[in-house]
């Protein structure tokens, strides 16, 4: 195992200030664009503004509460305010090209009511993704044929969970007795188990041991967990019964049924670190087996090469939380191909973006949904002969 990279290990202090001056700068313009000239009422513009900088202190007040034992209370207060800042971010926006175009048609008075008309929708678009984002996840069914496949096998996905903060023991319990609902027979967890150090997140992590599946439970690494303790973290989770495959495949079942494939995250190869390396990922499969791989990020099949695309009949990924919430998610799109759902690749396999299982930052969702995934994968039909 390499050593935890110094990158990684700056992140108690580097990360939380750089997202603390993204903050700053993110309320900077909502100031500009939506509250400087809300009211022609002086008592009305300091108002707004006094909600608008203390939601700044709490935002910068959560980026170094991830990295401590707070109270849960006080951290759902300062993540709610991450999201709303981004809400209001993009209320900025709008509110910003909408003064332009009364600026031309010369109604720029009208400014000042369309931006508190902004604002509250705003409000009620952020209270509904709060709800939304509390709510357990739902459980998505996919059945689907995979050629070469003898018997049927189920896989349920999990992705992006985030153990830390608020993804708690009480909604890893809630995960894990789901999923053992549905009795499958591969749980496959694709990245981001958590988001905390190993000692923040170790209590939760201990619930994935009641995880049960026939042949077994895989892991492989999203890119959250390398900009944390990710060396104690995979030297923890076989002693929770859960197979780290780290650039490398096995067979499963009795008798043979799948390839099973598990690359190291795009992230490595930004660090230098635990580096995917998908031609030993993909070396040696049965060739009379259908191949699943597990890897984060679905941008891979734009990097893979076709010879190694051909070798997975199904990828199994995460990582955009299917936007999270709209329309940052559009902004998703700029760096992956898909934003959540099932997709066919160049070489006539599947690709799957999972939602995620938990959520990043806010406890918010809109237009998006936390998802465990049930795979009910089939042998193909035959096809009647004329």
């Amino acid at each position: 195992m390499e050593d935890t990279p110094e990158f990684a290990q700056m992140n108690g202090f580097l990360f939380p200030f750089l997202g603390s001056l993204l903050f700053v700068a993110i309320h900077i313009v909502i100031y500009f664009l939506l509250v400087r000239h809300i009211s022609s009422r002086q008592y009305v513009r300091r108002f707004y503004s006094a909600i608008l900088w203390i939601n700044l202190g709490w935002s910068v007040a959560y980026m170094f509460m991830r990295y401590t034992d707070t109270p849960k209370w006080l951290f759902m207060l300062a993540s709610i305010s991450v999201g709303v800042a981004f809400s209001f971010l993009i209320a900025a926006l709008i509110a910003g090209a909408i003064n332009g175009a009364l600026i031309l048609i010369r109604h720029h008075h009208l400014a000042p009511r369309v931006k508190r008309y902004i604002l509250a929708l705003c409000c009620v678009y952020s209270l509904y993704a709060v709800y939304h984002g509390l709510e357990d996840p739902k459980v998505e069914k996919l059945s689907m044929e995979l050629d070469k496949l003898s018997a049927p096998l189920k896989i349920v996905q999990l992705s992006d969970v985030h153990i830390g903060g608020l993804m708690d023991e009480e909604r890893v319990a809630k995960i894990v007795f789901l999923v053992n609902q549905t009795q499958p027979d591969i749980i496959a967890i694709t990245g981001d188990l958590v988001d905390t150090s190993l000692a923040n997140a170790q209590s939760a992590l201990a619930l994935l041991s009641a995880l049960r599946a026939k042949y077994g439970v895989y892991y492989v690494l999203g890119n959250h967990e390398y900009i944390h303790d990710v060396q104690d973290m995979l030297e923890y989770l076989p002693s929770l019964g859960i197979r780290v495959l780290l650039n490398e495949n096995l067979t499963i079942g009795t008798p043979e049924l799948i390839n099973l494939a598990g690359s190291a995250d795009l992230m490595g190869d930004r660090l230098g670190f635990l580096r995917p390396d998908f031609e030993k990922t993909l070396a040696n499969l049965n060739p009379n087996l259908p191949t699943i791989l597990l890897t984060h990020q679905p941008k891979v099949i734009n990097i893979l090469p076709e010879s190694l695309l051909a070798k997975a009949d199904l990828l199994l990924t995460g990582h955009t939380h299917g936007g999270q919430i709209f329309p940052i998610s559009l902004a998703v799109l700029l760096q992956q191909p898909y934003l959540k759902g099932l997709h066919k690749t160049k070489t006539d396999g599947y690709i799957y973006v999972s939602e995620g299982t938990g959520f990043w930052g806010p406890p918010m969702r809109a237009l998006s949904d936390a998802e465990i995934t049930l795979f009910e994968l089939l042998p193909p039909r035959v096809k009647p002969t004329n």
